[in-house]
């Protein structure tokens, strides 16, 4: 939501001065997160189909706002850092005021009585009570124009004396925003769905629309994968993943969103596996063109031997050397080319 409170230089360096809530980057990253799934649920699916480089503007917002619960930079330096336009870094501030995910106030002007810079405060961070009782935005107007009067918003009891229906709680308001739709549990999800998985997400996600999306992550994950698995062991894959990403975000080791560290580590899996696939495809054609030239290595052509050879070789039942066989077969050699000699020689 906007509001025309108004921060003088003086307050704002109050606020500059307080100590920092994440105090290393660990803390920061953490409270990141916690601040982007805020926004992620806000959008909801539309998260995903927003460009890339609107995605990382937005994870940069939360990152300045891990630290004091704010962030003032400017729309512009969003733009040129993450190549998108001014008007998309305002849309999503838009948006997400309007989902009362943030709240939005401004700076006076050091050169006239009117607002300057926006300071922009997340909601979902623990120092978000605290500035809501130093700068008293719950007594701030929510429909004023900032053109007709840029001054700092008046007590409730002094408003209430000019026009009692101009002013509302804030804090009100906000609730009414943030108020959550009624959730379905685990047993609402869809029958596509095999019990196992839902078995095993439940007690995590006890949310049936988050657990089929889950899912459906998994189905895209193993179409562009190629693999042809059986249920079982597209199963067994699937829960081995979902088990990494839980241990992983226990530990604080996810840096995006649960969902695409989910789904990361779905095609990292069916990667190896079709890896696996392929060497052991390998192996066997290997295996088998060794084993057919052995055979054709090994293959004797009998029509080729002398007829005394084969019957005597048929009637011996004991087995002939390779050594015994080369011997034999240079006599048969020598007994043939004497004959022949013999048999030119009675020609002339």
């Amino acid at each position: 939501m906007t509001i025309s409170k108004l921060v003088s230089n003086k307050e704002f360096k109050q606020m500059m001065s307080r100590k920092v809530y994440a105090e290393n980057h660990e803390q920061q990253q953490s409270m990141k997160s916690t601040l982007l799934k805020a926004v992620e649920k806000a959008y909801g699916e539309r998260y995903w189909r927003l460009k890339e480089g609107t995605r990382q503007a937005i994870d940069m917002m939360c990152w300045f706002a891990s630290e004091r619960g704010f962030y003032f930079a400017k729309d512009h330096y969003f733009a040129d850092r993450f190549d998108v336009s001014d008007k998309t870094i305002r849309n999503v501030t838009k948006m997400l005021r309007e989902a009362g995910v943030m709240f939005t106030i401004y700076r006076r002007s050091s050169t006239q009585n009117g607002r300057s810079a926006p300071v922009h405060l997340f909601v979902d961070h623990p120092y978000f009570s605290h500035w809501e009782e130093q700068l008293e935005l719950s007594l701030c107007q929510t429909d004023c124009q900032a053109e007709k009067d840029e001054t700092p918003c008046r007590s409730k009891d002094e408003s209430a004396k000019k026009d009692s229906t101009s002013y509302i709680s804030l804090l009100k308001s906000f609730k009414t925003l943030r108020k959550e739709e009624h959730v379905l549990d685990h047993t609402f999800t869809p029958s596509y769905v095999p019990k196992e998985f839902i078995q095993a997400v439940s007690p995590f996600f006890d949310d049936a629309k988050v657990i089929d999306r889950l899912w459906r992550k998994t189905q895209r994950a193993y179409r562009t994968s190629s693999l042809n698995l059986s249920q079982e062991e597209l199963l067994f894959i699937v829960m081995k993943s979902f088990k990494d990403t839980i241990f992983a975000h226990k530990h604080n080791r996810i840096k995006g969103s649960f969902d695409g560290y989910f789904f990361g580590t779905l095609r990292n899996q069916f990667k190896k596996v079709q890896e696996q696939s392929n060497q052991t495809s390998l192996e066997t054609a290997v295996g088998q063109e060794q084993q057919y030239s052995f055979a054709i290595k090994k293959a004797i052509r009998t029509e080729q031997l002398p007829e005394w050879f084969v019957q005597q070789r048929q009637g011996n039942d004991q087995v002939v050397s390779d050594t015994d066989h080369d011997e034999l077969f240079l006599i048969e050699k020598a007994k043939l080319e004497a004959i022949l000699r013999e048999k030119q020689h009675s020609l002339r």
